[in-house]
């Protein structure tokens, strides 16, 4: 109860101060330690905070193909003829397993509806058919995508306070969730104030802990992990980027159109190059040269691939999976290439 009062008288003080100037927005700027903790409904700090505290759409790009909502679990799947519950995210990994034990034909996961998404904001709907969440999914693309930040996350519990200016009254929260975090800032009003009771905990996408002393901290690494990480498996643009060009990569599976083509690329190497050029060619010789670029959309990352006479190649994929020895690529309908890493060659 005294964290209570103190803050709250600290906040009072704040009002008297703030009450010389004009803007919202100047709230934060307010000279002081003290005044500085406190957080308005339209500062970019409250921006931060949302974007982090938002549902993340991306873990299961794989069965809805958008990254600006996820099905709730639990749910059904049939995976090439294979049943499979989904109860949790690591129940993802089933389906991709399913997926690379398939040597001949193509992939085909067959959702069992209906179902619920959640979008970013917490709301839910139910989808009653494919064609519903196909809707859903192109306006999901259409719109952008997500800017959720999917690097870091809020340890819990943590404590707010809240301050209403015109009435002079403060209240203690405690916040359990990040859909009890991103509710409390998306409702914040203007006439509202809030602050964190320091210290808390980040923890990063590689596990690594960071705690947060004040404002400023919260502010500098949030600004600092928005950008480090998207995507179902955490890596960025940058990062595949350095990984296309490292090694070369040996062609495994080619899935195109119900169609399965790998036995006539299996031989074959594909080296990309920092001139955005990519030579494709078998160990020996047959070397042709197309181009190659990565993007963000969707919060995924894409690698676009032109080759004049390999259409198989030729495409904008979705890299769905970056692991040590393989890269695994995806596009709608089940088209997918499989690259093996070869920095042994």
């Amino acid at each position: 109860m005294k964290k209570l009062i103190d803050n709250v008288v600290r906040v009072v003080l704040m009002v008297s101060v703030i009450g010389l100037y004009s803007c919202q927005e100047e709230y934060e700027d307010v000279e002081g330690n003290d005044q500085e903790q406190t957080i308005a409904a339209k500062s970019d700090i409250a921006g931060l905070i949302k974007q982090t505290s938002s549902q993340d759409g991306s873990f299961d790009n794989i069965v809805d193909g958008a990254s600006c909502f996820a099905i709730q679990f639990p749910y059904t799947v049939n995976a090439n003829g294979v049943e499979i519950n989904i109860n949790s995210k690591s129940d993802l990994e089933k389906i991709e397993n399913v997926f690379d034990a398939t040597i001949e034909g193509n992939n085909i996961l067959e959702i069992v509806f209906p179902i619920t998404i959640t979008f970013v904001d917490y709301s839910q709907i139910t989808i009653e058919n494919k064609g519903e969440l196909v809707v859903r999914a192109r306006e999901c693309i259409e719109g952008g995508g997500d800017d959720d930040i999917e690097c870091v996350d809020f340890v819990y519990p943590i404590t707010l306070f809240t301050f209403v200016i015109d009435a002079q009254q403060g209240s203690e929260i405690q916040v359990e969730t990040d859909s009890d975090m991103y509710r409390v800032f998306s409702e914040l009003e203007d006439n509202r104030l809030v602050s964190f009771q320091y210290p808390i905990t980040l923890t990063k996408h590689d596990g690594t802990e960071v705690v947060i002393e004040n404002n400023a901290d919260l502010i500098a690494t949030l600004e600092l992990e928005k950008n480090q990480c998207d995507g179902d498996d955490a890596f960025s643009e940058a990062e595949l980027d350095e990984y296309l060009m490292a090694c070369p990569l040996q062609v495994k599976q080619v899935i195109r159109n119900q169609m399965d083509n790998s036995e006539q690329y299996l031989e074959h190497l594909m080296v990309f190059r920092e001139d955005g050029s990519v030579v494709f060619s078998t160990f020996t010789a047959n070397e042709i040269t197309g181009a190659w670029n990565t993007s963000m959309s969707n919060g995924a990352v894409n690698l676009s691939l032109e080759f004049e006479n390999f259409t198989d190649f030729s495409s904008e994929w979705q890299v769905y999976k970056l692991e040590e020895e393989l890269i695994k690529l995806y596009k709608d309908d089940g088209n997918k290439i499989l690259l093996e890493r070869r920095c042994d060659i």
